[in-house]
């Protein structure tokens, strides 16, 4: 998956390798029943500008298609309702995954694990959810992640670290971090 205009890095989302498996039968029903779809080692890339977050970006205008940015699905339109088949995927794990985090304006980079995802039971009961909720409902995930885990490095670079790669424990809120770093760099007397 490409970045949105403005960001630097060449790709937001590469995925690796993937596997689906499902009920064949549910192939000519109105609800296609996914058992088990498996990402392993993708890589993420976590672009900011200390204003933008790429995939935040990517976030809102997948919720933007979708109607809303709520972590449970909204009730599908009526012409969305007939239209197209629905989904139910009962698994969904994403394993062996990095993300890039990437600071241009800094001219800093590092490489942090992408904790394990685990979702399950995506689009159970009778209604089901579309593709677009399904893409949603696992960016939101992602994002989530991305963003825990690269909030202390993106942090150190504030400081003035340099990073090639490493492993970060979780806190919320990058941009500010970054940008109360940056502050305090500011501010300091020589």
């Amino acid at each position: 998956m490409g970045n949105p205009e403005g960001f630097k890095t060449p790709s937001a989302i590469n995925v690796g390798s993937a596997s689906v498996a499902l009920q064949p039968g549910s192939l000519l029903s109105d609800k296609v029943i996914v058992t088990s779809v498996n990402v392993e080692g993708p890589e993420i890339t976590f672009e900011t500008d200390l204003k933008n977050v790429n995939l935040k970006k990517i976030l809102a205008n997948v919720e933007e298609a979708t109607g809303g940015s709520e972590k449970e699905p909204s009730p599908p339109k009526e012409t969305e309702a007939k239209a197209g088949k629905k989904l139910q995927v009962d698994d969904f794990l994403i394993t062996g995954g990095k993300i890039h985090v990437s600071v241009p304006v800094l001219n800093q980079s590092a490489i942090v694990k992408l904790p394990e995802i685990h979702l399950q039971d995506l689009g159970k009961g009778s209604d089901g959810i579309t593709p677009a909720e399904l893409s949603k409902r696992v960016l939101q995930v992602v994002v989530e992640k991305a963003e825990q885990e690269a909030a202390t490095v993106l942090a150190d670079m504030a400081k003035g670290g340099k990073f090639m790669t490493g492993n970060l424990g979780s806190t919320t809120n990058a941009v500010d971090k970054v940008t109360k770093g940056l502050g305090g760099l500011l501010n300091k007397k020589p």
